[in-house]
Order: structure tokens, then C-alpha cells, then sequence
């Protein structure tokens, strides 16, 4: 696991906070039982979170303050730094590799668009379908950009002080305060002292949850005072034990991921699936009797108020994929397939949870062809996202029985291409003169789910 300096958001607090009160110390808290059970409400997608957390009073502040404001580093990865902007619902993404931020800021807002785009494609496919929020990229500056560093440079940490690639994107708030306290609570070694001082340590409020469906923890231990919350890893097995949906969770990240590969056209190379909160709503604010209702004071965010969303950030490595090609093996199936297959342990194993692949499975190739079928592409196409999914289960079986990888995931040309596969050519000859007709897939049956909770009884008030 990460130690402790790592990436993040921010933090809030349910109802359950308002109980507790501040000042209620650990050990009055909860038992371990009781911690799977506020663990399974507020990480269910959608739920709204009311909170009275020191975090939501210092950004309530601070959004009142000049925008002069010093930034906050809470995040540091492979491809840049994020800084909070306090007070705001925004951050700033920061980087020395000038190309790579330049792609993530586009392949970013490729995916917000294409996710926004398809906000209405399924819902007469799916029962109440989620799909996955991505950031709104926007205002990208270079490292020349004179005016803007003039103003901002002095924002920045001392240690940070260097003009480098940034932009602005939507700011993924941290999972709730109760939920922090339960999970310290559940997975730490169960001694007072310890679960306090990760508790009090400033940067674990930066607690985003990585959902990893594709791996049981690689062991029973406990974690420890140097483990952090940030970007908190959450194996299939811990999944299941507090309890939360995982059924929903798969069929959410499936449509994410179908949007991706055949919508934006996008890799997905190391983008992460993370469990977060937002004051913000993907579609700009409207009351419908906005003429005759009583005008409110503000509507600037409120960082009292969350709700609980999955995130897919992170598109630095990813790269644009074509659909212009007669080798759709070489050229579209095989970097997808390279991708999902390379990327942390995000999605299920199709042989750790046979139930559980199966609901991810069908998600996928429902959503990726109902978009194919939307976007009118060639008739051919509609075998793709199938072979992506053959040859996912294929590396399923001997990566479970060998543990071992016999190339690198993420191994590419010069020209920023992946490798080709030996056999591929001739496949996708055949392929191209290829003209029977497809079957739409059946409807996902849903039977695992028909015990699930009323939306209301995930609201907390």
C-alpha cells in the first residue's frame, strides 16, 4: 500500500457526523461490526451526505476569501501534482512533462464530453443506470504562459515554485468524514493510539476510495500508522465484507469503461476508478419554478451538502484510438484488450468472481453496442467489443494460473503505438469482408439485485 504522501481531494461528513458531534474520540466511535455498516450507506453511488466536518467550515470559509488564496498539494502521481483551490469546486493539476499534461487535458475533456454525451443513451436498457463522472478540464497554461505564472507562481508550495504544464479541472471531494472514521476503524490494527494519530494526520482527509474488483488483498494484515488513506485501496474481498454494492459498482464501471473504448475512443491506459463526493452536478443548475419560488441567498457551492459518485480521472497515458483501419485486431481490439488488461486491478477477474464478471461482462458489451448502434458505425464494428472480451478471459485464465505477466502491459513503439500481436493480420482480413448480421444482445437480467434499498433509505437527511 502507498505511504503516506500520495494523492486526494477532500472530505465531509453525514448526518451520522452531526451525531457523533466533533469532539466524540475514537474509541466511542463504533465496533468493528458496527463500521461495515456505515462503510456499506454512504459508498452507495448517489447518496447525499450532509456534514458539519471542520473540513466543510474551512472551505465555507475560504470561498468567501480573496481568490489570491495559497494552493493546498493534496495529490502527487507519476504525471503531475494536484492543488486544491480553496473554497472553490475547483483544482489545478500541475506537471513538468508539458506532453503529458497537454494529453490528459484533452483526453480528459474527451471523456467528460462523451460521458455527458451519453447521459441519456441507456436508460431504456438499464434499470436506473449510473454513469461514471469524469472532470471538466478547462483553461490550460504552458510553462510560457508569462501572465498567468505572474499571478499564480507565489500560490503555489515553496517546493513548487517552478513554472510547469497546469490546468484547472473539477475537484473530486474526499469520501466523508464517518466513512474515514470506519474505515481506520475496520482495516487498521485495532489499537487506540494508532487509529487516532492516522485519523489526525491532515493529508488522510484527502480519502478517495480505488474499487479493486480485480484482486483479493494480497494479504489478512492490518494496516498501520504510515499507511494512508489517500487514494485508499479496496480489494474485492473487503468489498464484500462491509458489504457495499458490488453488482452496481461493476455494472457502473463497465458502461464507464464501454464509453471510453467506443464513444471517445479513448485507451483507458492507467485511468483510475475512484469513489469520491461532489457538490457539483454534471448539468448546470435550474429550478423549474425559478420565476415564483423564493430567491435563495447564494448558490455557490456548498461544501456541507455531497453526494457520492464514481470517478474515472486520470488520462495522461491514455491515447486517442482510430476506427479508420481494415486490421480492427491490431488496431482497436489489441490496445484496448493491452489496457484493461495492463491497469491496476480496477475491473473484476473474469475467474476471481465468475458472478461478478458476468454482471461486468454483459454491462460492457450491452453498452458498447447500443453505442456502436447509436454512432451509425460500420456493421463489422459490432464484433469488437466481444473479441475485446474473449481475449480479456483468455489472459484471465493464465494470468490466475501463472500470476506472472510475459510482456509489458503498456510496452509501445516509438510512434506512441502499441505493439501488434502475431496473427492479427490475417484475422482481420477476414474480418473485413465480414457481412453478417448481429444480434442485439438480451437484456441483462437484474435478479441480483431486486433486493436492493429504496433510494430514499440511502439519502441521508
Amino acid at each position: 500500500m502507498s505511504r503516506v504522501k500520495d494523492v486526494s481531494e477532500e472530505s465531509a461528513s453525514t448526518t451520522l457526523c452531526q451525531a457523533l458531534e466533533r469532539d466524540l474520540k475514537l474509541e466511542e466511535i463504533l465496533e468493528p461490526e458496527s463500521a461495515s455498516g456505515i462503510l456499506k450507506r454512504p459508498l452507495s453511488v448517489g447518496t447525499a451526505h450532509s456534514t458539519v466536518s471542520k473540513f466543510a467550515e474551512r472551505e465555507h470559509t475560504a470561498r468567501l476569501t480573496a481568490p489570491t488564496s495559497e494552493l493546498r498539494d493534496i495529490g502527487r502521481g507519476s504525471c503531475g501534482s494536484v492543488f486544491e483551490i480553496p473554497g472553490t469546486a475547483h483544482a489545478i493539476k500541475k506537471g513538468t512533462d508539458v506532453r503529458s499534461i497537454w494529453n490528459d487535458f484533452n483526453l480528459t475533456n474527451l471523456a467528460h464530453n462523451s460521458c455527458v454525451a451519453s447521459t441519456n443513451l441507456f436508460k431504456y436498457s438499464f434499470p436506473n443506470p449510473q454513469i461514471p463522472r469524469v472532470p471538466k478540464a478547462e483553461m490550460y497554461n504552458s510553462p510560457e504562459s508569462e501572465d498567468w505564472w505572474r499571478f499564480n507562481l507565489l500560490r503555489f508550495p515553496k517546493a513548487d515554485r517552478t513554472e510547469a504544464a497546469v490546468f484547472y479541472l473539477d475537484r473530486i471531494l474526499p469520501v466523508t468524514e464517518i466513512t474515514r472514521y470506519a474505515l481506520v476503524n475496520k482495516f487498521f490494527l485495532p489499537d487506540t493510539k494508532i487509529q487516532q494519530a492516522v485519523l489526525g494526520n491532515i493529508d488522510n482527509q484527502d480519502c478517495l476510495i480505488r474499487l479493486y474488483f480485480g484482486k483479493h488483498k494480497p494479504d489478512d494484515s492490518m494496516y498501520k500508522e504510515d499507511d494512508t488513506l489517500r487514494n485508499f485501496p479496496l480489494y474485492l474481498d473487503q468489498a464484500k465484507a462491509i458489504d457495499i454494492d458490488i453488482n452496481n459498482y461493476a455494472r457502473e464501471m463497465a458502461i464507464g469503461l464501454a464509453i471510453l473504448h467506443w464513444e471517445a475512443q479513448i485507451d483507458a491506459a492507467d485511468t483510475e476508478f475512484v469513489i469520491g463526493t461532489s457538490t457539483t452536478k454534471l448539468f448546470g443548475l435550474h429550478y423549474e419554478n425559478h420565476q415564483s419560488m423564493m430567491l435563495p441567498r447564494s448558490t455557490m457551492e456548498n461544501f456541507t451538502q455531497r453526494e457520492t459518485q464514481l470517478w474515472m480521472l486520470d488520462y495522461d497515458k491514455c491515447i486517442k484510438i482510430s476506427f479508420e483501419t481494415s486490421n480492427w485486431d491490431q488496431d482497436v481490439v489489441h490496445p484496448y484488450y493491452v489496457a484493461v488488461t495492463g491497469n491496476d486491478p480496477y475491473f473484476p477477474h473474469p475467474c476471481l468472481d465468475i458472478k461478478l464478471w458476468q454482471i461486468f461482462r454483459q454491462a460492457y458489451l450491452k453498452a458498447s453496442h447500443i453505442i456502436i448502434k447509436n454512432r451509425n458505425l460500420r456493421k463489422e464494428m459490432m464484433k469488437l467489443p466481444d473479441r475485446v472480451i474473449e481475449r480479456w478471459e483468455i489472459w484471465g485464465n493464465d494470468n490466475l494460473a501463472t500470476e506472472e505477466e510475459d510482456f509489458d502491459p503498456f510496452d509501445r513503439t516509438d510512434d506512441g503505438t502499441y505493439e501488434a500481436e502475431e496473427g492479427t493480420d490475417s484475422e482481420n482480413e477476414d474480418d473485413s469482408e465480414e457481412e453478417s448480421d448481429i444480434e442485439e444482445d438480451e437484456d441483462i437480467t437484474d435478479d441480483e439485485d431486486s433486493t436492493a434499498e429504496d433510494d430514499s433509505e440511502d439519502t441521508e437527511q
